[in-house]
Formats: structure tokens, sequence, C-alpha cells
């Protein structure tokens, strides 16, 4: 209805205010009292950790119904979701998940307007696309199925892809025949995480599998026992082997909430294993003769502090971290391999070895010629080529001028390696390593567009945090950005685990940038940036430091004069909400509004739900004083205080979440509810997510709700909803 017309006045006048809807009432309160080694904990709202319970349901719907009205109630945010929508299909279609293998380009092509899009596979060097799995086609209204990963054979003739429900993280393996392009008859159910292989030939499936436990087992139990399981294609699944863990008779010693992974035995002479504990970040290392079998033998411990391994011909490689806080790789041969006598292949340096997670093992780069190692330095991403043999001699990958490696992916039957090099402010491409010719070249999988943002300007800071500790900060805008604090910021950062936030585009991003927002990302402590010694200076006792450097770059923003309190937001999400949430309640006044997602919020629960127990190498156990104490102190409900006024704060939450249950964030909102004299605090539950949002239009959904939200406490008068009082003098 067009209003400019005076036809129109009357009606205009009539129509109603398209305001928020009453909030829910407040959870009530059923306090249950704790004690940790002598300190009193109050808990009151620990029945919404119980799932079953009406009373639970009842107030999570009220909560996201009136979350999802106030949102879509918000007249900007449509606008801001097309303009989200527009930069993500800026290109005709966008690839993502490149493989090579058998002379084939394996990727899932997304065409403009689609949601999920195909796996497809063509000739390496060009030609004709075949789809192989219409992903699109498995979207449906209210529910959906992604695909969790895939990997192919060395020939490229067989193809496992596992696919996932709702993203709850519980996959079921689907296995295609490339060259007819049909799926065979078995599928393999139960796989948990994407940590499963096809073995060279592709007659064997390696996978990760969940105890099948009966209706009602307590949450804490689900992940005890994981077991290593082999399925031989052709087969039923009912006759897999079981080659570690639960039933397994290999040997190979695994404890309760710890993971097994065997791996296939290709063009090495010693089959591997490993074991991912739940007391500790790094992994105990299997080994036993590729032929003829034998006992499995334990070749590195957590004290080692190894976090990855791979076996290539009579050498078997493995990045270590002890007494080398920047990682080195190691190298170890002979009849009885012994890591006492390991060769040292890339010593520690400067550089940062940043081959994946230490809770991420297998994230070396395998290629027939080489292995590809992961670095970086000074907050950009390299990569490093180091032959198989005695006498390796690393070198490094050259990279055009302004990009870095952000991810790769390889073959071991071919040589090179392909590698997504991008920025901040440049979307890239995946680009062929070539190692005769050493030299990259783009294949032409990303397509240049002209609605991208040209004019995007990546500044890399330092700031000093609270205690003094030179903190990166990278801040993105558009040139011609006034610094005198009235654009709109959103801080982003997470801080766990050793992670890296690589510098990549983010073109869900551009909609924000193009209103003139700045969005800065800060790498606290807690991460793995600067390598191993920063990742322990904000975990357990020290996590402290991740929020602390968090508002650090906080005050560095408004100081220097990006933006405002009153246009400051921040974002984080799963371990961010331990920044996010101790941040605003350590310095309420640090920021307008928030968004805690899917947020870890109360850590002296953690221990009681599935993922708990495999965190505890992270943020500690309620069972020693310490371990406690440092839980308590992060413990971002259990410290917040009734009559503060903290900023407007979204809590999001996925009903399908295996890693962050949903109660943590409602619990998190519920205190916030029942305690702020500040803004509104709004708790948004998508009903067919988990974790992440892993199709375009969840993508785009999410990206809408966080800057409309935000846009609205920082009263851009485009998203502020219609008052009656403002209708009636139009």
């Amino acid at each position: 209805m067009n209003c400019r017309n005076g036809m129109f006045v009357l009606s205009c006048l009539l129509v109603p205010a398209i305001v928020a809807a009453p909030p829910p009432p407040l959870a009530p309160e059923h306090p249950v009292t704790d004690t940790y080694f002598g300190r009193i904990v109050v808990d009151p709202y620990r029945w919404l950790e119980d799932a079953s319970s009406p009373d639970t349901s009842a107030w999570l719907e009220a909560q996201a119904s009136h979350a999802r009205s106030t949102l879509d109630g918000l007249p900007g945010r449509e606008a801001f979701a097309a303009r989200v929508r527009v930069f993500s299909d800026a290109a005709p279609f966008s690839n993502s998940y490149v493989r090579q293998a058998g002379g084939k380009l394996f990727f899932v092509k997304r065409l403009r307007g689609q949601s999920q899009g195909a796996l497809v596979v063509r000739p390496a060097q060009g030609g004709r696309e075949r789809t192989l799995i219409d992903l699109e086609a498995m979207v449906g209204k209210g529910h959906h199925v992604s695909l969790m990963d895939y990997r192919v054979s060395e020939d490229g003739k067989v193809l496992a892809a596992v696919m996932q429900e709702g993203g709850a993280e519980i996959g079921t393996a689907h296995f295609y025949d490339v060259t007819t392009g049909k799926a065979r008859a078995e599928t393999v159910t139960g796989l948990f995480t994407d940590m499963f292989y096809l073995s060279a030939d592709g007659r064997s499936f390696y996978y990760l599998q969940r105890e099948t436990l009966p209706p009602g087992t307590a949450d804490v139990d689900l992940l005890r026992h994981l077991t290593a399981m082999i399925h031989r294609l052709g087969t039923s699944a009912k006759t897999d082997v079981r080659a570690a863990g639960q039933g397994a008779s290999s040997g190979i010693v695994v404890a309760d909430f710890a993971a097994p992974i065997v791996k296939p035995t290709d063009h090495a002479a010693w089959a591997t294993a490993f074991v991912v504990p739940a007391d500790s970040l790094f992994i105990h290392v299997w080994i036993r003769p590729a032929k003829g079998g034998g006992a499995w033998r334990k070749l590195a411990g957590t004290d080692d502090m190894v976090s990855d391994v791979y076996a290539r011909d009579d050498a078997i490689y493995l990045v270590s971290y002890r007494d080398a806080p920047n990682g080195r790789l190691l190298r170890i041969t002979g009849p009885a391999p012994d890591l006492a006598h390991a060769q040292v292949v890339v010593p520690e340096s400067d550089d940062v070895i940043t081959t994946g997670e230490p809770i991420a093992p297998g994230a070396l780069v395998p290629a027939s010629d080489a292995l590809y190692v992961h670095i970086m330095r000074l907050g950009r991403g390299h990569m490093l080529r180091v032959p198989y043999g005695d006498d390796a001699q690393p070198q490094e990958v050259p990279l055009p001028d302004q990009l870095q490696v952000v991810r790769s992916s390889s073959n071991q039957g071919e040589p090179g390696v392909m590698v997504r090099l991008q920025s901040w402010t440049d979307p890239g491409d995946m680009y062929r390593y070539d190692p005769v010719r050493n030299s990259v070249k783009a294949t032409g999988l990303t397509v240049r567009n002209d609605i991208d943002l040209r004019d995007l300007v990546a500044e890399e800071v330092m700031v000093t945090g609270r205690d003094g500790t030179q903190v990166p900060l990278s801040i993105i805008y558009r040139k011609g950005l006034r610094r005198d604090g009235s654009a709109p910021a959103l801080l982003t950062g997470y801080g766990a685990y050793g992670a890296i936030e690589f510098p990549y585009y983010a073109r869900n991003m551009n909609a924000w940038l193009e209103r003139g927002g700045v969005y800065a990302d800060a790498h606290v402590r807690g991460g793995g940036e600067l390598g191993e010694r920063w990742h322990l200076a904000g975990q357990k006792a020290t996590k402290h430091n991740t929020w602390e450097d968090f508002l650090a770059c906080a005050d560095y923003l408004v100081e220097n004069g990006y933006t405002s309190r009153k246009r400051m937001g921040a974002w984080s999400q799963s371990a961010g909400g331990i920044l996010i949430g101790r941040a605003i309640t350590a310095s309420p006044t640090a920021f307008a509004a928030v968004v805690d997602g899917v947020p870890l919020s109360d850590t002296l629960r953690y221990e009681t739900d599935s993922n708990g127990p495999s965190n505890v190498s992270e943020f500690g156990t309620i069972k020693t004083p310490e371990g406690a104490d440092a839980l308590f102190k992060m413990s971002s409900y259990h410290h917040v205080t009734k009559g503060t006024v903290y900023p407007a704060v979204l809590v999001t939450a996925g009903a399908n979440d295996p890693r962050v249950p949903v109660w943590q964030g409602a619990k998190m909102a519920a205190m916030l509810q029942a305690s702020t004299r500040g803004g509104p605090v709004l708790l948004r539950v998508n009903r067919d997510a988990g974790h992440f949002a892993d199709t375009a239009a969840q993508d785009v959904s999410d990206v809408a709700d966080i800057a409309a939200f935000l846009l609205w406490q920082f009263g851009d008068p485009a998203f502020q909803p219609p008052t009656p009082e403002r209708i009636a003098t139009k």
C-alpha cells in the first residue's frame, strides 16, 4: 500500500502498528543449590535443562514465537535480507567442497537462488558437468537434509557422501558409482562427526559411530562409548568390523568419551590410529604393520602433544607442540619407530603450524609428491611443501599478492594440492598448485562479478590488552569511512581450542558493510593465531584473558572513532558464548547490543551434557577445586546480577544442536530477562537447525536477524517498528 497517495491516507491511519508483541512471562524460578568445594552456587533455572518437560517446551515455544515475531516485525529486516541474498548470489553460481581425484574435479555447485545446490563432477581440466547428488531436491518445508561431507577414491570412481538431517551431525553414508552416477543400495547409519575416510581403492569405508542407546538414556552418556568402524563396500552394515573402542578387540585403549579413529593403510608400511581423549587436546597415536597385521602399539601419548599423524611409505609424520609452542613437523622411520628418535623436518620458528585445531586431527594435507602443511605468518595463511624422503627440504608454496591460504584439499595418489586463496577484501578462487612448475593457477571455480563491493579496506592493528599484551585486531570497512563514531560496528571473536580466525571474504557481511558498517575480528587469547602459547593463555584458569582482550578491542574501536558505544555491537557463537556472556557481565556498558549465538553459558553444568566431558581438556572439570573455580569464573550465567543495565541481547539456539544444548542459551536468556534494566532480551530457537546454518537460506536468515536486531538497537531509523503515536501523526 502506497501511503503517498492521498486516496489511501485514511487506510494508512487504520493499519495496526507493527510493534513487537508483549514479551512472554518471565521464567519461574525454582532454585537449586550446589556447593563446589565450599562455593555455594544457586541455579534458579535448572528446570529448563529438562527437554522432556512440558513446562520447558511451552516456555521455549513462547520465547521462540515472540523472538520470531519481533524480528520479523522490524521494518528493515526483509530489505536487509534481500541485500544479503543479492551478495550471496552475486555470481551466477558458487562452488564449495572441492576435491580432485582420478583426473576429475568434484564440488558442490549452488546456482543463484538455490539453498544447497548439487554435488557435481567434471573433468579436472574443464568440460561437461554431471550431477551426482541433487542436494536442492532434499530441501523441504520446515525440514531439510544436508551434506555433512564426502570422500572420493583415488581413481575417482567411488564416492562416499554423508548426509545429516536438520543439522544434527549424526549422519548416514551413501555410496555412488561415479561413472554411472547411480547410488548403491547399501547405506551406513549412525555416523558421528565428519571424521571418516574412504580407502584409496574405494573398497573400505572407515568411520566413527555412536553407541546405540535406549530412549531415556541420560544426555551425559550419549557419547560415552564411541567406536571406530570399518565397512566393506558391497556388504551389509551389520557385518561392519569394530576396529577400536566399544566391543573391539584391537588392543587400542579407548577411555570413556574418547574418539578412536582408524585410518586406511594406503601408501604406507604402517597402519595408524589415533584416539582423541576427553582430558587432553592432544591425541594418543597407535601403529602396527600395514601388511600382516599384528598387535597395535602406542607411538605417542598426550604428553607428546601430538595433534596429527600421517604415514607414507616407511615413514610416519607427526605434528607436535611439545617444547615447541608454534609446532614442528617430525618424521620417524625404521623397523621399530620410536618418537625419541624422530627427525625434525620442519623445526619450530616464528611461523605457526596450523594443520587444524588440536581437537580435530587429520588436517595434514598429503599428496603423491609431498606432504603439505599449513602455517600462519604474521596473521596470514601460507603453505609449506615437504617432499617425502630422508633429505626433505621444505619449500614455500608461492601465493599471489594479497591472497592467503584459507583451506586446502589433496589426493594421495596425485601430485600437488588445491588451495582456497582469499582475503578479508577479495573472494579469491580455488587454485591448483603444480609442484613441477612451482606455481599456482586459478581454477575459475569462483566467478568474478560486479555486485561484490570493490572499495573494501582491511586494517590489521595491534591493541594493547588489559594486562599490556598486544592483541591482533582485523578491521574491515568501506573506503571513505568517517572516523567520527557514527558508524555501526560489529565486533566478533572466538578464542577457544586454539582455533584460528583466518582472514576470509564473507559475502554475507557485505550488506552490513554496504550500509557503512564496520566489521572487526578480535584475535583474542584462547585462539591459535599466535601459536599454542596464545591458546594456553586463554584456557581454564587464564580464560579471563579471552573476554578482557575482546573488551580491549571494543575500547580501541570506540577510542579511535570507528564507532561509539551507542553503535557498538558484538557477536560470537558456541564457545564464543563465554566471550560474549562474560564481556557483557564484566562490562555491561561496553556494547549497545550483542548476539549470543548457540552459546555455552553455564560452564558449571556443561559436564552433564553429552558433549561436555569431551570439553574438559579445554575448559576444566568441576571435579577438582581449581577446575570448578575456573569454570565458575567463566560461567556467564552465574555472573548476571539483578538490577543491572545490560545491553540488548539476542540469544540463539538450534533445536537439533549436538554440541551446545538448547538449555544453555535458554538459561542465559531467562536470567537476563529477569535481571536486566536495559534493552530487550530475545531467545530465538531455530527448530530445523543444529549448531550451524547448513543451507544458504538459513545463513541469510541468521545474518538478517543479527543485523536487524543490532541496527534496531542502534536507533537506525529504517529498523524502528512504528509506534501507535508515530502512525497517528502520519
